[in-house]
């Protein structure tokens, strides 16, 4: 019997036990945060073909809710990268120490934006999930790393090829094969967090 489990479960239970399994002490937005960022790369559309530095002078010189957006972005592409694909960077011009650096600065971003606003509990949550994760930005991409190692996805040809390859064809093999790998291919929408 197959049983049917959405990408955002999957990516769930997978943080779930690794964080167990590395003894990271984090709460529940925090993960659920790093399982919806896992869940919205299966869309090999959210990674930008703009450098980060340029996405990151445009970041700095807009409106708050712009800036907020595009630090969002960073830091997301930026430790999704660090965490799913370390090694594809290994000698390249632009390495991992660069991703972390612009992960760890562009969430401290969104936390200034965020925090000591006043206006609401959200706001403030938010200031500190993005807090947290600039403060603790490598323990995450360890995170992320060991998810990538137990779904045997080290480069980006891999899970996110192959549901982009479903969503075009919906390929009776191809949703075998993202099956076998625990994820139930089915359209969706993302949503950012704001």
């Amino acid at each position: 019997m197959l049983m049917e489990i959405s990408p955002i479960e999957h990516f769930k239970s997978l943080v779930t036990e690794v964080v167990q399994n590395q003894r990271v002490e984090t709460d529940e937005l925090t993960q659920f945060y790093l399982s919806s960022l896992l869940t919205e790369f299966i869309d090999p559309k959210k990674l930008t073909d703009e450098p980060l530095a340029i996405t990151y002078l445009k970041a700095m010189e807009s409106e708050r809710e712009l800036s907020s957006r595009l630090f969002k972005e960073l830091g997301d592409i930026s430790l999704f990268t660090s965490g799913f694909f370390s090694e594809s960077l290994r000698g390249k011009i632009i390495d991992i120490d660069y991703y972390i650096a612009m992960g760890e600065r562009s969430y401290n971003h969104l936390a200034t934006i965020h925090s000591g606003t006043g206006n609401t509990e959200t706001e403030d949550s938010l200031g500190s999930l993005f807090n947290e994760l600039s403060a603790r930005f490598k323990l995450y991409v360890n995170v992320l790393t060991e998810v990538s190692e137990r779904c045997r996805l080290t480069s980006s040809k891999d899970l996110l090829h192959l549901y982009e390859q479903w969503l075009v064809t919906k390929s009776a093999r191809t949703a075998s094969l993202l099956r076998s790998q625990g994820i139930e291919p089915q359209e969706f929408e993302f949503k950012l967090l704001q």
